[in-house]
């Protein structure tokens, strides 16, 4: 099947090209601030991807996590700390722990350009966003803290002097309710105001149990609301406050246990109780909740050729989860799966964290340079108390951890127009991260490491600090009005840290990993070509990964450490493509190869089982694929349709390549009705539309055999204003 489409996709491309002249391009220039800038996303020398609003309603972007299916090599899966939280892998980098404090991810995640540290109470809901923007490969000059891997950019919409308003309610399967509205516009002269909201329940889940009369699992109840004031009176100072509150409720991780047997080592085998079907016996056993309040201050000066910014963000985040790792089963004989009366392997956590960040920047250009210049400071703290209970053992855990991080950075970053049609771009950043944790742990499942464990309680206080230099050289020529390719190195850098999944295991804990880095090489080339009606830009990359974080599983301790594995290399190619084939048919395609190369170094320190040589969460190629159609009707409406697909192959959930994940093609669909010249839509949407059965992840080993699976068939009938 994946060939097939495939095929058709190149042939209704190439057919496109020979197209009457008379078809007349759709696409519109987008601006994007990838380079702290504004500019044509076609004249940025580095692989970005932008998505309008428009682009998020008809791709059915709705959470952080689904950025991920419209854009070449980055892969975000749900993970066992809940709903708000996900793992997140670009171009071989990746983070499998982010549900705790002590977690930070090689993809940088900036919400108006406000870095938020915290992966795993990010993956929320997104209303009233102007666009999103990708940038792949590592951002270590201008965003420079832990974007090793790439950057995630939301810009949420300011008003201005134009009025606007927009609301919709939805109504989907599984008892889905959504409701979504934003007003905006200038209250005084020269200042503007908006308020955004919504509110989406779900009041019936898909994950069934076996437990008769129990009610099925996958519910939730989120609710957010965002405020903005934005001062524009004249063109020498500009001022933005945001203030924001996220309350996000749901059932939390429901994992599906796989046998026939959940002891070391596991057998892949398959669902114990059926695909969508855990063992959990009590509906407390699986909760997410997240309780956000974040604020930022954007003020600007302008003094004729230079502007002085002024950047501050604050963030608060409770975060609590609980669920069962083994699905509500245990092993009462070998290859004998059978539920738990309290459940399996019971895991719980309460954490607080809040994050004070400041930003002072200089910038600045002329007709030959742009230039920009500044610090940044970071402030970040947390507490967190984790449980663990085995109670068919009689085994239980609490470790109390405190964490705190200051981060200090340098930065500065130029562009030269040597010649009309050649630029070069030179910039560096040093960071300087001072990391402290404290963990104490008590309970049965508490011990020092030895060979002959002794009993907790225990404690520890660590400290460590990181720093590193990461400049970027990049060249780009304008080889016509409508063709650019570019080339250059850029060096990225994320701190080292502290372990967090030893379950009780003091040895473990006290291990510090080290700082990864990573020298990315990239070449790339974007085009407008066939009088704008085909955008084409592709890029190569070769990153050379130094010290490779990576979360191993330690049969021997029963933990799940974070380690330095080593040197590994990632080659890749990126393609998008846009067509416009008549003025009512669109194609597009987001393509993604990648190929590691792991050293037999590396090879020897990892697990027998990853002979393989395979990095965790990269499948070989993913491919995005789509069409849009939209006809003009009787009666001042429009017909609009579109239809696309979500390939990836298989990848590994370890880096210990014991467990696969085969592949999957997702099919998703929308098509409605839209006034042409008024403000209202109805529009059903549909995901996984052939309600095929896929996985996002797994854990295997442990004592552990269980699954994540995607969601089955959903629907949704929205209907909207917009003006």
């Amino acid at each position: 099947m994946f060939k097939i489409i495939t095929r058709v996709f190149c042939s209704t491309v190439s057919a496109a090209l020979i197209v009457p002249a008379a078809a007349q391009a759709t696409d519109e220039i987008t601006v994007v601030s990838a380079q702290r800038r504004a500019a044509d996303i076609q004249d940025v020398p580095i692989s970005v991807t932008a998505l309008s609003s428009d682009d998020m309603e008809r791709l059915q972007i709705n959470f952080v996590a689904d950025i991920a299916k419209n854009v070449p090599n980055l892969q975000t899966y749900t993970v066992t700390a809940g709903a708000a939280a996900m793992q997140v892998f670009m171009r071989g980098a990746g983070v499998q722990n982010p549900g705790f404090n002590a977690a930070e991810a090689p993809v940088g995640i900036y919400i108006d350009d406000i870095y938020r540290g915290r992966v795993g109470t990010t993956n929320l809901e997104l209303a009233d966003v102007e666009r999103i923007e990708v940038l792949r490969g590592p951002q270590g000059t201008l965003y420079g803290r832990n974007t090793i891997a790439g950057a995630i950019k939301v810009i949420t919409r300011t008003p201005g002097e134009e009025f606007y308003s927009n609301a919709s309610i939805g109504m989907g399967d599984f008892e889905t309710t959504k409701v979504t509205g934003a007003i905006g516009g200038e209250v005084a002269d020269g200042i503007g105001m908006s308020i955004a909201g919504l509110y989406n329940k779900r009041g019936e889940g898909w994950i069934d149990r076996v437990v008769p009369g129990a009610r099925e699992l996958g519910e939730y109840d989120n609710k957010a609301v965002r405020t903005k004031l934005n001062l524009f009176r004249d063109d020498v100072f500009k001022g933005v406050v945001t203030l924001e509150y996220v309350d996000a409720e749901n059932d939390g991780y429901n994992a599906v246990p796989y046998g026939p047997t959940i002891s070391p080592p596991a057998s892949p085998g398959g669902p114990v109780a059926g695909f969508y079907t855990t063992l959990v016996p009590k509906a407390t056993e699986g909760l997410g909740e997240t309780k956000q309040g974040n604020a930022s201050l954007d003020l600007s000066w302008a003094f004729d050729s230079v502007t002085f910014r002024s950047l501050t963000g604050y963030g608060d985040v409770r975060d609590r989860f609980k669920f069962d790792l083994n699905g509500g089963a245990f092993e009462a004989a070998p290859g004998v799966i059978v539920p738990s009366p309290t459940g399996g392997f019971f895991i719980k956590s309460l954490a607080e964290n809040k994050t004070f960040t400041q930003e002072f920047s200089f910038s600045g250009g002329n007709d030959n340079l742009d230039w920009i210049a500044g610090v940044f400071y970071m402030k970040e703290s947390g507490e967190q108390d984790y449980r663990a209970n085995l109670d068919v053992a009689g085994l239980n855990l609490l470790e109390a951890s405190e964490t705190d991080t200051t981060s200090y950075a340098i930065f500065g970053e130029g562009t030269w127009k040597l010649t009309d049609s050649f630029s070069l771009t030179a910039g560096a950043r040093w960071t300087l991260d001072d990391k402290d944790y404290k963990n104490s742990c008590s309970g049965t499942l508490c011990n020092d490491g030895a060979a002959v464990p002794t009993p907790g309680p225990w404690a520890n206080d660590l400290s460590e600090n990181f720093n590193e230099f990461t400049p970027r050289l990049l060249a780009q020529w304008e080889l016509s009005e409508d063709t650019m390719i570019f080339a250059g190195v850029s060096r990225g850098f994320q701190a080292g840290g502290f372990q967090t999944l030893c379950f009780g295991n003091q040895a473990c804990n006290r291990v510090i990993f080290s700082p990864q880095t990573v020298t990315s090489w990239e070449a790339g080339v974007k085009t407008d070509l066939v009088q704008d009606r085909l955008r084409l830009n592709v890029s190569t990359f070769y990153a050379q990964y130094d010290n490779l974080q990576q979360t191993a599983i330690d049969a021997s301790s029963g933990s799940f450490p974070i380690q330095n594995v080593g040197d590994v290399d990632v080659t890749g190619l990126e393609i998008e493509a846009t067509v416009t084939a008549t003025e009512n048919l669109q194609f597009w395609a987001a393509i993604g190869v990648t190929d590691e190369d792991i050293s037999k170094a590396t090879l020897a320190k990892l697990a027998p089982g990853a002979a393989a040589g395979r990095l965790p969460g990269l499948p070989r190629r993913t491919v995005r694929l789509g069409v849009d159609y939209e006809r003009e009707l009787n009666a001042g409406w429009d017909f609009i349709a579109g239809v696309d697909l979500d390939y990836a192959s298989g990848y590994y959930a370890t880096i210990s390549n014991v467990l696969e994940i085969p592949q999957y093609t997702r099919y998703n669909g929308r098509i409605g009705l839209s006034q042409s010249d008024g403000p209202w839509s109805l529009f059903l949407s549909g995901t996984n539309l052939d309600d095929s059965e896929d996985l996002y992840s797994g854990i295997a080993g442990n004592g552990t055999n269980i699954r994540t699976v995607q969601p089955p068939r959903e629907y949704m009938l929205t209907f909207a204003y917009r003006h």
